[in-house]
């Protein structure tokens, strides 16, 4: 089995330039009590609202060990989920010695550059004749949408970033006039050509977008599934190549999506194979803990995102299986069905390669009516066009439900879908329903969750790790006691972070830990046994 993680490089490396991938060693958690420094207000609040553990991840990567890899080569990126960096060099060998750098492996091949796109000026049109209903109306009535949408819930508040090869025009059109209108624009980024143009490139993305948040319903009588969310767009995508590079595109926009405090990453996009072969993935890599943009998508919801994610194209190709980043076991991997309700021969199988369940759900994506670049109505097919139709459910759900986790929002869809209690690795769970997933939601919601002393392992043996579920992100005196009430140890605790402590120089036995917060108002205290 190859995986990502095997390509090692020997010490005299190659001399032709390439991109390298660094893994560090673990990083200093100095910083960890003082996440203001290092994560932005949006991150934190999302982590206090969901009550996600500030843990060694968030942490930012060493600026001298970055420094040092500047010396040697380009510093294409870094990413602190993986601990990692990006370098195009010609001599990696010395890489290997400079500081903080764990492992290099290669990644591949250096990126060309990119020719300037342009794209033709948008030609105006006279307004259509009003339309009397909505044109798109099908493909969200097979979700039951608009049972939430006539209850006000369409999508307000909630921020959604949407990874994809461009998004030409989508700042002149019609139908997104009214995310600049209601300032729900959140920003954008090309993480291709590493620069902040975005409106212009591949056209997939605005038709991506467009099943999501246009609206135009007095003209074409077009109505998004989501209208109202807030947008932040990023290309990861070069639609002219296919390489690893797009998938460290991904990880990087993941990171920089959760900088901005979204709910939702739509991701109508999936690697399997590459214009190298040797870059491909096998079904076996399909596991949900290979690729790089599947990794990156397992952290995203670790964070308090929900990830929703094409399943692949592939289902009538050799390849045939889902693709990544959709193998991963905590996101929302979609496939296509027609308007019979059938699977389209093209939807990507299941199961992921460690045999689950796979896609988990799935949307019409065969017949599918998206906004052309000049405004008016098309068809379109793939899992590209019934991925969104899913973030646009997740983000109507989690308007109604606000203070909902991410996990609960991806839950209360698949139980809601026709297949849940007999689901299979061509549909999945099947194919959701809005009423069904609000009604779970409504029983399961709880808004008022107690602080939670967490202790784990336990019993341990080397390290114990601490998290409490404090959203006040306040600051605790730690003490540990041992039977006979002795101190053993005492330090800083701040809710909300993931305390690695390290307790190899206690005794076997039983000990009592205490918290207290400063100023004194709250104490918690719970047992744990040393191995």
């Amino acid at each position: 089995m190859r995986s990502l993680w095997s390509w090692l490089i020997p010490v005299g490396g190659w001399a032709q330039s390439a991109l390298y991938l660094v893994h560090f060693q673990p990083k200093p958690d100095s910083l960890l009590p003082f996440p203001e420094r290092y994560l932005s207000p949006a991150a934190i609040a999302r982590r206090c609202l969901q009550g996600v553990p500030i843990d060694g991840r968030d942490l930012p990567i060493p600026p001298a060990w970055v420094e040092g890899l500047g010396r040697v080569g380009r510093v294409y990126g870094t990413a602190r989920w993986l601990n990692a960096a990006l370098v195009e060099t010609s001599t990696p060998q010395l890489l290997w010695s400079l500081p903080g750098v764990a492992c290099v492996e290669y990644f591949c091949p250096a990126p060309k550059p990119i020719s300037p796109s342009s794209l033709p000026a948008l030609q105006s049109k006279a307004s259509p004749t009003p339309s009397a209903s909505v044109i798109n109306a099908f493909q969200l009535d097979q979700l039951k949408l608009p049972f939430l949408h006539q209850r006000g819930y369409t999508g307000r508040g909630i921020r959604m970033a949407i990874f994809d090869a461009g998004f030409p025009y989508f700042d002149q059109m019609r139908a997104f006039e009214h995310i600049f209108r209601e300032n729900r624009y959140l920003g954008g980024r090309d993480f291709v050509e590493r620069n902040q143009s975005i409106f212009e490139d591949n056209a997939h993305g605005t038709h991506v977008a467009s099943v999501i948040v246009a609206y135009d319903p007095q003209s074409t009588g077009y109505v998004g599934g989501a209208p109202h969310v807030s947008v932040l767009l990023a290309r990861t995508e070069n639609a002219l190549s296919e390489t690893r590079l797009e998938e460290w595109n991904w990880a990087e926009a993941a990171e920089w999506a959760d900088s901005h405090g979204v709910h939702i990453i739509q991701s109508s996009l999936g690697y399997s194979t590459f214009d190298d072969p040797a870059e491909n993935y096998t079904y076996r890599d399909m596991n949900g803990r290979t690729a790089i943009s599947t990794q990156a998508a397992r952290i995203a919801t670790q964070k308090g995102i929900l990830v929703v994610a094409s399943a692949g194209n592939e289902g009538n190709s050799p390849w045939h299986y889902i693709t990544a980043p959709s193998d991963a076991d905590s996101i929302l991997g979609v496939g296509a069905i027609n308007p019979n309700g059938e699977i389209t021969p093209f939807s990507s199988r299941g199961p992921s390669a460690d045999r689950r369940i796979k896609p988990d759900v799935v949307a019409l994506g065969w017949g599918t009516q998206i906004l052309g670049l000049n405004g008016t109505v098309q068809y379109s097919a793939g899992t590209s066009f019934s991925a969104p139709l899913i973030s646009a459910l997740a983000a109507c759900l989690w308007q109604a439900m606000p203070h909902a986790r991410n996990w609960e929002i991806r839950e209360a869809i698949i139980r809601s879908a026709d297949r849940y209690h007999n689901p299979d690795t061509i549909y999945g769970y099947g194919l959701p329903n809005a009423e069904r997933a609000f009604a779970h939601l409504t029983r399961l919601h709880n808004p008022n969750l107690a602080p939670q002393l967490q202790l784990y392992p336990n019993p341990a043996s080397d390290y114990l790790t601490l998290f409490l579920l404090d959203t006040t992100l306040a600051f605790y005196d730690l003490t540990i006691y041992d039977t006979k009430g002795n101190q053993v140890y005492s330090g800083l605790y701040r809710g909300l972070t993931e305390m690695r402590l390290p307790i190899d120089s206690l005794s076997p036995g039983p000990y009592l830990l205490e918290l207290l917060s400063r100023p004194s108002k709250a104490s918690y205290k719970a047992i744990f046994v040393k191995l």
